[in-house]
């Protein structure tokens, strides 16, 4: 992959040069490159954007990478050829950098979501980097493995055997759910991770490399899976064996997947966390008061969403507060170009009771 090869030397130089916000057209585009869009997730995330963009007056371009890093640089590239007002992206394989630096050269404005970069929003390199809004992985990474420590029982000689399928190699939002897992392992000491493999946070590929996983490890009765679209995949693994997900194994995931919601309530996944799809819809109200000229103090221009958990017990009152999964959001009542008192675009899902 040569990810470098449209950027030209002299990146430095940005830092001579601020960036000001550029005044929004009647109806500013700005343009959005998603890892997949074969992940419900990242399909969630799109679909909220596309409110948003409805109810704020927004074109919204949106390109799918495909899960690959070379298509991920030339949606960017397509993007700024187009003259998009601001962009919208997750940096997945490295790509914060090359992103960055192609935008600059045409003075547009960049956030990126999900998976953050070595440097901070408004670093004096990257100044058109004007915010990040991701989730709280380590955290919610740590509650998964804590979950499943103590769901699951001792095998005869005392120790809990699980086995660990993380997502996209590389990426902070792997890095950091792994990070979350090893914290909640510290005060475990009787625990034992007989294996590992990426899933790519896909399903079809965390069928096959848990499957092998398991073959080689029939003493795993734990199973943390690093997203939505990993766990699913687990789950047909276990169910393809004849086994029973909930009872043979004990599964959990992330994402809050209507289909893992689903197997949450049928006692199939112990555990789920998330709502961070919301990030895009929060992302595109923040880059639409950009463009209108509303400026991001440095110590708002960092979000990291605290997430929802689910349990068993708790799905009838996630339906009764979340129909669909779909919080009540109004775009324009968090946008200070419509709402001068709006607080943040970003806010909080807790339940009700």
């Amino acid at each position: 992959m040569n990810v470098l090869r449209t950027i030209v030397a002299g990146v430095s130089l940005l830092a001579a040069s601020l960036l000001t916000p550029a005044l929004a057209a009647d109806k500013p585009t700005i343009g959005v490159v998603v890892p997949t869009l074969d992940a419900q997730f990242w399909a969630s995330y799109v679909d909220f954007m596309k409110k948003g963009a409805d109810e704020l007056g927004v074109k919204l371009v949106v390109l799918n990478a495909d899960n690959k890093p070379d298509q991920m640089i030339k949606s960017l590239e397509d993007l700024v050829a187009q003259g998009a007002d601001g962009i919208i992206y997750t940096p997945y394989w490295a790509t914060a950098v090359p992103g960055l630096t192609l935008a600059a050269q045409s003075n547009i404005p960049v956030i990126l979501t999900d998976s953050y970069a070595d440097f901070p929003p408004q670093d004096p390199k990257f100044p058109n980097y004007i915010a990040f809004i991701g989730p709280s992985d380590r955290d919610a990474g740590k509650q998964m493995g804590e979950a499943l420590i103590a769901a699951i029982k001792p095998s005869a000689d005392g120790k809990k055997y699980i086995a660990v399928v993380n997502g996209t190699a590389g990426t902070s939002v792997a890095i950091d759910r792994r990070a979350g897992l090893g914290d909640a392992l510290k005060a475990h000491p009787d625990v034992v991770v007989v294996g590992e493999v990426d899933g790519n946070f896909v399903r079809d590929t965390s069928q096959t490399v848990f499957e092998s996983l398991w073959q080689g490890n029939p003493n795993i009765t734990g199973v943390w899976a690093a997203n939505g679209g990993t766990a699913t995949g687990v789950l047909a693994a276990v169910t393809n064996a004849g086994k029973v997900p909930g009872k043979d194994i004990t599964i959990v995931g992330m994402d809050l997947n209507p289909e893992n919601v689903d197997a949450v309530e049928q006692g199939k996944l112990l555990f789920d966390i998330g709502d961070h799809w919301l990030q895009g819809g929060f992302a595109l109200v923040t880059m639409y008061d950009y463009l209108n000229g509303h400026k991001i103090a440095a110590d708002k221009a960092n979000i990291k969403l605290a997430l929802l958990p689910l349990t068993k017990d708790r799905v009838a009152q996630f339906k009764a507060d979340f129909p669909g999964g779909v919080p009540s959001y109004d775009f324009k009542a968090h946008s200070l170009t419509y709402n001068k008192d709006a607080q943040s675009a970003a806010f909080e899902m807790k339940y009700s009771k």
